[in-house]
């Protein structure tokens, strides 16, 4: 490896460690429940380096802002937007019991001001694929009836349906889950799932 290959290279493995402690600072004020220091200031000191540092990996806070919530996603095992009713039905069976293991992280997201912000900063690509899932499964509907179920839908597969079946019902992710994919599946008129339909049958 000659000197310029070498050096291009330690170049952009320490860019990319400090792209990591940058995201790793901001997922950290979530999890501490600091998020007013959210902001590029809070997370430079978090990660003990400078906001001019900062600027050289994210441009805007926005755009750290998207990054974070790439993160947010990796963890919860949620790695693309559900455009097709099956992803859409599936997806809180798989994200609900990841949340259970990062609940501090979850509920910062769901109760806090810039959990808002960073649930906004990606609501329009979470529309767009949920209005394709559940115009293939629902063609028929027509406005304003089709965006309401967009909504209800967009609702279950949430972390604050998560929230709200976990504090007002004791339900665990794994149940959560089942009940959020279960509505859903019902809601884009595919019926109850197959074991809901098989213990009914079992039913006296």
């Amino acid at each position: 490896m000659n000197a310029g290959v070498q050096t291009s290279s330690l170049r952009d493995a320490h860019r990319n460690l400090t792209r990591r402690r940058v995201l790793d600072a901001a997922l950290g004020l979530f999890r501490d429940g600091a998020v007013e220091d959210l902001t590029m200031a809070g997370v430079a000191a978090r990660a003990g380096m400078t906001e001019r540092t900062i600027y050289r990996h994210f441009e805007t806070r926005e755009a750290l802002l998207g990054a974070v919530w790439e993160e947010i996603n990796a963890i919860v095992k949620t790695p693309s937007m559900p455009d097709t009713p099956e992803r859409l039905i599936a997806q809180p069976r798989e994200m609900f019991r990841e949340f259970d293991k990062e609940e501090a992280l979850l509920r910062a997201i769901v109760t806090t001001r810039q959990g808002r912000e960073l649930r906004l900063s990606v609501n329009a690509q979470r529309q767009t694929a949920i209005r394709q899932a559940v115009r293939a499964a629902r063609p028929e509907l027509m406005e304003p009836h089709f965006t309401r179920l967009c909504a209800a839908v967009q609702l279950l597969d949430s972390s604050f349906a998560w929230a709200v079946m976990k504090d007002y019902w004791g339900l665990a992710g794994d149940e959560a889950g089942a009940a959020a994919s279960e509505a859903i599946r019902v809601l884009l008129g595919y019926g109850a799932a197959p074991e809901d339909q098989h213990a009914k049958e079992k039913t006296p």
